[in-house]
Formats: C-alpha cells, structure tokens, sequence
C-alpha cells in the first residue's frame, strides 16, 4: 500500500464485573496510518497507540494495549473517572439476576398431523 493510507475501526469493548456478568461495554475509535512501511495504531479516545509491520499485528497490539491499559486504571479504582474525562460514552448492560430458567421468545405455534 502506499504511504499516508489510513483506515478506521470502531471497537466494541465489554466490561465484565467481579462476579462474571457483563454490565457495560464502550466504544473506541481506532486509526491506523501507514507511514513509512510500518502501520501505526491510535485509539482517538485514550491516546493508547502502537505500531507494526502488517495492519493485523498492529490492530492486534492495539487492543493488547487497550485491554492492559483499562485492566489497569479499573485495578487503581478509578475506571469510569478516566473514561468520562476521555469523553467515552459507557453504555450499561441490562443484566438478569435471576436464578433459573426463562424464555427469550416466544415460539411460532404450528400445526402438525391431521
């Protein structure tokens, strides 16, 4: 490819609490310009970056880095702090705390036999 081509991806990242229920997910924004012969990755958001030879290795390292980085600030105690001064819109997931069985849907009623 030639140099200065860039691309942009949104990911959806999911937060799961300590006791295994996902409760929210945000989502970044990820840049990737190609300078030189290496592809360099930047989440818009959190300023996180990285860069690579091949676009996947460097989408990969990115969301290493990302994954570390908010791993990090949730174990300081502070995560939902740091994503609202970076601007990053945290969309809660309704979560069931029910014990049991439900139905998601109800099934289509067919007639079968005579």
């Amino acid at each position: 490819m030639l140099a200065g081509t860039s691309m942009q991806e949104s990911v959806t990242v999911i937060h799961t609490d300590e006791h295994g229920f996902s409760d929210y997910a945000v989502t970044l924004t990820c840049t990737y310009v190609q300078e030189s012969g290496q592809w360099v990755g930047v989440c818009e958001e959190l300023g996180t970056s990285t860069f690579s030879d091949k676009l996947e290795d460097t989408q990969a390292e990115l969301r290493e880095a990302l994954e570390l980085q908010l791993n990090e600030v949730e174990g300081l105690g502070y995560v939902r702090e740091y994503l609202d001064q970076n601007r990053v819109t945290v969309v809660p997931i309704p979560v069931s705390r029910q014990t049991g069985f439900t139905f998601a849907a109800a099934g289509r009623l067919e007639h079968i036999g005579t």
